[in-house]
């Protein structure tokens, strides 16, 4: 059990940067906010219900979202972490008063520790079950403890229907023509509504991705099996702790801090409407085989557009053709395992 003058939220991005702490313990914080330790890096934090925060006195307010706000899948994406840390801090010393019930997930701790992207197999490709398909690994075992901790979080209260929400954000291995952009699950059976979308320019998301494809990717799973609200942020370049310029971010805080302090998301404090550039995944280019070649070269920015005809990817006697007036590149790696994709093609959501 944490020190009762101990605040978990203070010492949330140091407890797993400078310990091992995996024991499961809960408190109330000296802010007044609840909390529960459920794995190394996971938090899970309720508002305080008495209406005291911080020694004033305030009417408690129902929370509205079951939400989780994850960061860190990659440990060497230090800038979601430390938007989050700032978040926790600026709680747990009075700055900001948390309406909602959050999980709070660093997702690979290991990784955190030793600045890399991942130590033995990407964490973001392990989720919806894919997890099962590997042989066993603390990335596989951190997998399934997320989908397990995840599942517990929106099955609790019993009794209470609210909206559920996934925020999961990253930084990018490139540059990016949009910097800041996000990648919105689309599975048939829960497509994302206009709201969100919307919600997501309000926070200086300047491109949004559609997929509708089956993914094993973290905000996938939670779409897809939960009917959350769900997105994966790409908001700039990889960087080590300490060298992000953090007001490059200053959009996606802001909101965060709006939504989880029980205001609306997509409320801009300066009052500009911004609209999204939306897209939709046309194909995806697959490496089948050790004779893949990727006809594009090493710094290629994501979102960069290529013309009907144009020829990107050869595989033996196979070949991925651009089909479209136009399609824009995401997410190329040629590097890959062979079975897993090297790039995505997009093009305008009409």
């Amino acid at each position: 059990m944490t020190h009762a003058n101990r605040s978990a939220l203070r010492h949330w991005l140091s407890d797993v940067r400078e310990s091992h702490n995996s024991e499961r313990s809960e408190g109330i914080d000296p802010c007044g906010v609840h909390w529960q330790r459920h794995a190394e890096g996971v938090l899970e934090l309720a508002p305080d219900d008495t209406g005291q925060m911080s020694g004033t006195r305030l009417k408690p307010s129902r929370p509205r979202f079951d939400a989780i706000l994850s960061c860190g899948i990659h440990g060497d994406e230090t800038a979601p972490i430390e938007i989050v840390d700032g978040i926790l801090r600026d709680i747990a010393d009075g700055h900001l008063t948390l309406r909602e019930r959050v999980l709070v997930v660093l997702g690979n701790p290991d990784a955190v520790r030793a600045g890399k992207r991942y130590l033995e197999y990407d964490l973001n490709r392990l989720f919806q079950g894919a997890h099962a398909k590997r042989a066993e690994s603390p990335a596989v075992q951190r997998a399934r403890e997320l989908e397990v901790i995840v599942g517990q979080f929106f099955a609790q209260p019993r009794g209470v229907r609210r909206l559920r929400r996934h925020v999961d954000m990253h930084t990018a291995i490139r540059a990016s023509l949009f910097p800041r952009f996000a990648v919105v699950p689309s599975p048939p059976q829960c497509p994302p509504g206009d709201d969100w979308l919307d919600t997501l320019a309000a926070a200086d998301i300047e491109a949004v991705m559609l997929t509708e494809q089956p993914s094993v990717t973290f905000s996938y799973y939670t779409c897809a099996r939960f009917k959350a609200e769900s997105c994966t942020l790409e908001l700039g370049k990889v960087a080590p702790f300490g060298q992000n310029r953090l007001e490059d971010f200053a959009g996606i805080d802001a909101a965060l801090r709006r939504w989880l302090s029980g205001g609306e998301m997509g409320t801009r404090d300066d009052g500009k409407v911004l609209c999204a550039r939306r897209f939709r995944v046309a194909a995806e280019i697959v490496r089948r085989t050790d004779a893949f070649v990727l006809d594009v070269p090493a710094d290629t920015p994501n979102f960069t557009p290529y013309t009907a005809g144009t020829v990107l990817a050869r595989d033996g006697e196979n070949t991925y053709t651009v089909s479209h007036p136009e399609e824009r590149i995401v997410f190329p790696n040629p590097d890959v395992a062979n079975g897993l994709r090297a790039g995505v093609m997009v093009v305008p959501d009409a």
